[in-house]
């Protein structure tokens, strides 16, 4: 009797269990897609996921990094103190300036740091550079003149450091640096000298005054351009012009400035300006007997000037100024030099109501020859008053004649006139 119903109580176990796997089997057959796509988001979410985790974490590993190659709080220059025997405090550094300027396509020079230390309790004697102060800054910088091209260039050292209103230049002190870790090439007998197909990182400085150091947010740095042959006509690219900030709103304002054609208005601190309208990717060119000049674009500002310069724009009132800034590249491509401080370039506006010349003082330094297959950029810069300016509507720039180094027109006295945009 007992062996009966314990077969009963199997049986019944079985027959449930049987149940049991045909219901399930119905479930995955009235949703069979539902269930395994329910299972595969599961598996690619806690995939992503996981992903997103290692995404963060890299991102804190990198932000770490970052952060560490930022500032490690360790002095870049260690011979100030040995130099001035006084007390150095890191104040500010930056590690990772991201500042590189193009002499050629194969010479180039680049900052790769730059720190400013506060220096107290110094030597009497080293207080004659800081204006006879009992403290002062100083800003080193480590830059590196990179030579990939199959001839040696000449760099003489010039630097200048000009404050933000352009007003003061901040002296160079090159004794603050051990004269090992000068920028030079120790192969040459010829201090100038720097060989082809090398690299060569120094490092430089400047002295400022408490005064100074304090009125200071993003200070231009400009080096000389390079020449070749030892010869200083023979000119290799353009001055290298830098913003360094010195704090969060020197960055500011340096992420501002990199944004506007870099004339002297921005170069050389002459003036603020507010763009209000711009288009920079025309790139219209026209011809002159194989000469081709391409209009690159336009850049339109509110411009006010620094106090330091304010004094030269006296005979433009005191209703506001806005300044016009017009790139164009000039490749010549004929058989024929032309002088490029001879390029005449005029502004034509709305037809007949007048013709305005450019600014050649807000403009860079366009000098030498431009020979067959050279290319060069030139800005050039056009001011008005803003009451004047908002009652004009049309503008057209001419550029051209061509001349040679005597002013002679060349091409025929040939020009190129481009229609430029403007917005109000």
């Amino acid at each position: 009797m007992k062996f009966k119903k314990l077969a009963m109580v199997i049986l019944a176990v079985l027959l449930l269990g049987a149940c049991g796997s045909k219901a399930d089997d119905k479930k995955e057959e009235a949703k069979p897609a539902a269930t395994k796509e329910k299972a595969d988001e599961t598996e690619t979410v806690e995939a992503d996921a996981e992903e997103k985790d290692e995404d963060k974490e890299e991102e804190k590993d990198e932000e770490k990094d970052s952060a560490d190659k930022a500032d490690d709080g360790s002095v870049l220059n260690t011979y100030i103190e040995e130099k001035t025997g006084g007390d150095v405090e890191v104040i500010y550094t930056n590690k990772n300036p991201g500042l590189k300027h193009s002499y050629s396509d194969d010479v180039t020079i680049e900052i790769d740091e730059y720190q400013i230390v506060h220096v107290t309790n110094m030597n009497e004697s080293s207080k004659v550079d800081f204006e006879d102060e009992d403290e002062g800054y100083v800003l080193t910088y480590k830059m590196t003149l990179d030579n990939k091209s199959d001839e040696d260039v000449y760099y003489s050292g010039g630097v200048s450091l000009l404050s933000d209103d352009g007003g003061d230049y901040i002296i160079p002190r090159q004794h603050f640096v051990d004269r090992e870790e000068w920028l030079k090439d120790e192969s040459t007998e010829n201090a100038s000298q720097y060989s082809k197909g090398k690299s060569f990182t120094g490092m430089n400085a400047h002295s400022m005054t408490k005064a100074q150091y304090e009125s200071l947010t993003s200070p231009t740095l400009k080096i000389d351009g390079l020449f070749l042959d030892d010869d200083v006509s023979k000119k290799l690219g353009e001055e290298a012009v830098f913003k360094l900030p010195f704090n969060e709103k020197g960055a500011e304002k340096a992420e501002t400035s990199s944004e506007l054609y870099q004339d002297k208005m921005v170069t050389d601190n002459i003036a603020d300006k507010e763009i209000f309208f711009e288009k920079t990717d025309i790139n219209e060119t026209k011809e002159i007997d194989g000469v081709k000049i391409t209009l690159n674009g336009v850049q339109y500002a509110n411009v006010t000037p620094t106090a330091a310069h304010a004094e030269r724009f006296r005979n433009f009132g005191d209703g506001g100024l806005v300044a016009l800034t017009v790139k164009t590249t000039i490749e010549n491509g004929s058989d024929t030099p032309f002088d490029k401080f001879l390029v005449e370039r005029k502004l034509t506006i709305d037809d007949d109501r007048g013709t305005m010349f450019n600014q050649g003082m807000l403009e860079p330094n366009y000098s030498g020859t431009s020979n067959p297959g050279d290319k060069d950029e030139f800005l050039t810069v056009f001011l008005f008053r803003k009451d004047e300016f908002d009652i004009f509507k049309k503008f057209e720039l001419q550029v051209g004649p061509l001349k040679d180094d005597s002013a002679k027109a060349l091409f025929k006295e040939k020009s190129v006139t481009f229609e430029l945009p403007v917005k109000k």
